[in-house]
C-alpha cells in the first residue's frame, strides 16, 4: 500500500493527522504549555519547602522527646526506620514524602545517591528535566506551520474536522497568526544558511505559482509534488561553492586591471565587504569566524 493510500485509509481526525505527521515529521508541531509546566514546578517547589519546614520542626521535637528512641532519630537511620515501634512515624512519613517529591522534582546527583535519607535511585527528573528539554525544542518553520493549516482545511480532513478545544492550536488558513505562540516542533529541519532558507521558502513557492511544478511527478512517499530539503541544500551548496571559488579570481583580476593605488584600495575594501556579506548570507558562519576571515 502506497503511503498516500495509507493516509486516505485513516479515520478523519486525530488518526489521519497523526499519519500525516508520520509521513512528514517536520509537521509534528505541538504546544509546550510553558505556563502550565512552570506553574507545576512552582507547586512542587512550594510543597517541598513547606515539608522541609515541617521536617525541621519534627526533628527538633523528636530530638527532645525521651520516649523510646525518638531522641536517636537524628543520630541513627535505623532507629528512624523503626519509629513504628515508638508509635511516632511523623518524621519518617515526612522523609518519605520529601524523597518522593524530590525524585519527581529534580535529578539526584551521583554524589548524593546515598544521602541522610538512605539509598536513593538515579531516576530522571520528572519535572525540571522535562521542562528544560521542552524549552530546547525550536519553534516550527513558518512553511511547516502553514502546511499544517492547509492540511487541516483539505477535503481529506473534513475540512476542519477537529472540533475540540485544540482545534485552533495550529491556527487557520483565514488567520495564519491565530495559532498558539508556544508551539514547538519535535523534528526541526536541518540547519541551513539564510540563502538556502530563502530558496526553500520563497523560490520554491514562486515555482509553484508559475506552474513549473507541473513538470514534476508527485512523490511516491508524500503523494504530492515537491522537493526534498536535501535536494535544495545540495543545489545551494554547489552554487555557493562556485561563488566562493570565483570571488578570489574576480578580485585578483580587478586588482590587476586597476593601476591607481587609491582605486586598488577601494577595490580591496569592496571585496572585503562583499566577502563578509557572502559569509553572512551563504553560510552559517559565526560572527567571530566572519571577523577572522575578513581580518585575514
Amino acid at each position: 500500500m502506497a503511503p498516500e493510500d495509507s493516509l486516505r485509509s485513516q479515520v478523519t481526525g486525530y488518526p489521519k493527522f497523526a499519519a500525516k505527521m508520520e509521513l512528514q515529521p517536520e509537521i509534528a508541531i505541538f504546544s509546550r504549555f510553558g505556563a502550565l509546566n512552570a506553574k507545576n514546578l512552582m507547586y512542587y517547589q512550594a510543597e517541598i519547602l513547606w515539608l522541609e519546614k515541617q521536617l525541621q520542626l519534627q526533628e527538633a521535637a523528636d530530638s527532645n522527646d525521651p520516649v523510646g528512641k525518638r531522641s536517636q532519630y537524628a543520630l541513627n537511620w535505623y532507629w528512624l526506620s523503626q519509629s513504628r515501634d515508638d508509635g511516632s512515624m511523623e518524621q519518617l512519613n515526612l522523609v518519605m514524602r520529601i524523597r518522593e517529591l524530590l525524585r519527581q522534582y529534580s535529578k539526584f546527583q551521583p554524589s548524593l545517591r546515598r544521602s541522610a535519607f538512605g539509598p536513593c535511585s538515579d531516576s530522571i527528573d520528572e519535572a525540571l528535566i522535562q521542562q528544560s528539554t521542552i524549552l530546547q525544542y525550536p519553534q516550527p518553520e513558518g512553511w511547516d506551520l502553514h502546511h499544517v493549516q492547509d492540511f487541516l482545511q483539505t477535503k481529506d480532513m473534513g475540512p476542519l474536522a477537529l472540533i475540540g478545544p485544540d482545534a485552533g492550536v495550529w491556527g487557520s488558513v483565514s488567520d495564519r497568526k491565530s495559532h498558539r505562540h508556544d508551539l514547538v516542533t519535535l523534528h526541526p529541519r536541518p540547519k541551513a544558511d539564510p540563502f538556502s532558507v530563502w530558496v526553500a521558502n520563497n523560490a520554491m513557492l514562486q515555482m509553484f505559482r508559475c506552474g513549473l511544478m507541473r513538470l514534476k511527478k508527485p512523490s511516491s512517499v508524500y503523494g504530492a509534488v515537491g522537493y526534498e530539503d536535501t535536494t535544495i541544500l545540495a543545489i545551494t551548496y554547489w552554487g555557493t561553492s562556485i561563488l566562493a571559488s570565483l570571488l578570489p579570481i574576480v578580485s585578483i583580476i580587478a586588482l590587476y586591471c586597476v593601476h591607481s593605488m587609491a582605486a586598488r584600495l577601494g577595490v580591496i575594501c569592496f571585496f572585503n565587504v562583499l566577502i563578509s556579506v557572502c559569509l553572512s548570507g551563504f553560510t552559517d558562519a559565526k560572527r567571530s569566524e566572519i571577523f577572522a576571515v575578513t581580518a585575514a
